[in-house]
């Protein structure tokens, strides 16, 4: 069935040729369709805009190393085979009902996300890496839960809301279970690992969600209130992470310790200029920037395609935002909505706290942009989110109207045996038999009126005269 089926029939289940033909003549509005394409075309234009730019910034790396076979195409070759991996994801969030992820997947999900969650404190899976242990080591490949959790978390966020909202949760007792078992469970997890820049951009999100679906805002400033506080004791308890917020402090301080990796950034960021060196053309990607075509990507993008590459960069995802917004503003119902506008948010926010750290204006949380640094886990969650969006889409349609009602009445006849129904009325009748007859022709009838001789006969008569 085409998209336009799926949306017109989506009342009624999707079923009966009646739906499919409506669908057909009304087709896919506008408001619905366009924040529908640009959606898809800035998630496609960033994936392979990222690429493109993870093979500039780790080709170096790649050629220079023996770990690597030497191949400058090595990070790319996996990265576009995690992006296949993530289409596929997306192509099948975006096809099943957002209802059935939001709803009867979501309990097995959650046993999915937790057991992953608990499987990276063990000995056997666990992997660390920069003072945290986030990965699972699966063979040649390492995946980041968190990465997935938050998938879970959102649609698990979405699903509370919207059962609150309905009145199906008035009892406080259940509410505070299913928000401490399906929400901070999973976000105590991953901040245990520790891993504080995927519980920020979740909690940030999750806050949007919130307003949006009617919580009071006094409250909500409260919450966020409460939750900065929190932060700034956690980023100042272990030697770690104070580390890093002395760092953005002073970054020259330290140039070639804990600020290295922000000087050299810096270095690149200014050295690009207005438009850049050219693509492929930096220089700090020679062994000079750590982690160039990771977390730092952001800086060889601005080395190389200057500041308007850079401002392109985020203005793509601003698009996207709105975008996503839009599509949640024609959501069908409250899941709906959350799910579309809590995505892009969090897509949004990921992005920005990369952004700020590379600019030094926040502490470096190690999250990538996402669809555009290099991450397997990264890059197939984002796209997940991605199709979520698509998903709610696909199923919204505008609010009916009289006219919509009016066209729903219309119906396209499959029968072939239609005869008009037309009469023809002979003329030449007599003033009262011409009475009598249009007494009793009906208002579909046709009548033939004498009009005389045709304008071609009477030029003809002239002529003949003349002559």
């Amino acid at each position: 069935m085409s998209d336009a089926a799926r949306v017109a029939g989506y009342g009624a289940g999707g079923r009966g040729t009646d739906a499919v033909l409506q669908a057909r003549r009304e087709g896919v509005p506008a408001r619905i369709m366009v924040p529908r394409v640009i959606y898809v075309v800035c998630s496609l234009g960033l994936l392979f805009f990222g690429l493109l730019m993870i093979y500039s910034a780790s080709s170096i790396t790649g050629l220079t190393s023996k770990a690597y076979g030497n191949d400058p195409a090595y990070f790319v070759i996996r990265q576009a085979g995690f992006a296949f991996a993530g289409l596929v994801a997306a192509a099948v969030l975006a096809r099943v009902d957002y209802h059935v992820w939001a709803g009867p997947a979501l309990r097995v999900a959650w046993v999915i996300t937790l057991l992953s969650l608990l499987f990276v404190y063990t000995p056997v899976a666990g992997h660390d890496a920069y003072g945290a242990t986030r990965w699972v080591a699966i063979g040649p490949f390492t995946l980041q839960p968190s990465e997935f959790a938050k998938v879970t978390v959102l649609l698990t966020g979405a699903h509370i809301a919207d059962e609150y909202t309905k009145g199906n949760l008035e009892d406080r007792r259940q509410l505070a279970i299913l928000l401490g078992v399906g929400v901070v469970a999973p976000m105590l997890l991953i901040l245990l690992q520790p891993d504080k820049g995927t519980t920020g951009v979740l909690g940030i999100t999750l806050l949007v969600m919130l307003y949006l679906s009617g919580f009071p805002l006094k409250r909500i400033l409260m919450v966020l209130g409460f939750l900065a506080l929190a932060a700034a004791v956690l980023a100042l308890k272990d030697e770690y992470s104070r580390a890093r917020v002395m760092t953005i402090l002073d970054p020259f301080g330290d140039e070639y310790g804990a600020g290295y990796q922000l000087v050299q950034g810096f270095y690149a960021l200014g050295s690009g200029g207005a438009t850049g060196v050219g693509l492929g053309m930096s220089h700090q990607k020679y062994n000079y920037l750590p982690m160039a075509y990771n977390d730092f990507i952001f800086a060889v993008i601005g080395e190389e395609l200057g500041f308007v590459g850079a401002a392109l960069m985020i203005a793509a995802f601003g698009l996207l935002l709105w975008a996503g917004f839009k599509i949640a503003e024609n959501a069908p119902d409250l899941t709906g909505r959350l799910i579309a506008a809590g995505c892009s948010t969090l897509l949004v926010v990921q992005m920005l706290l990369n952004v700020s750290g590379v600019l030094g204006a926040f502490p470096l949380s190690g999250k990538p942009i996402p669809f555009v640094s290099y991450g397997g886990s990264s890059v197939i969650s984002s796209l997940m989110l991605a199709g979520l969006v698509v998903s709610v889409s696909l199923r919204s349609k505008l609010p009916e109207t009289r006219y919509d009602r009016r066209r729903a009445q219309l119906r396209i006849s499959e029968s072939e045996d239609v005869r008009p129904s037309l009469s023809i009325v002979e003329g030449g009748l007599s003033r009262s038999s011409r009475r009598t007859e249009r007494a009793n022709v009906r208002p579909t009838t046709l009548k033939r009126v004498d009009l005389g001789p045709s304008a071609a006969d009477r030029l003809r008569g002239t002529r003949n005269r003349r002559s």
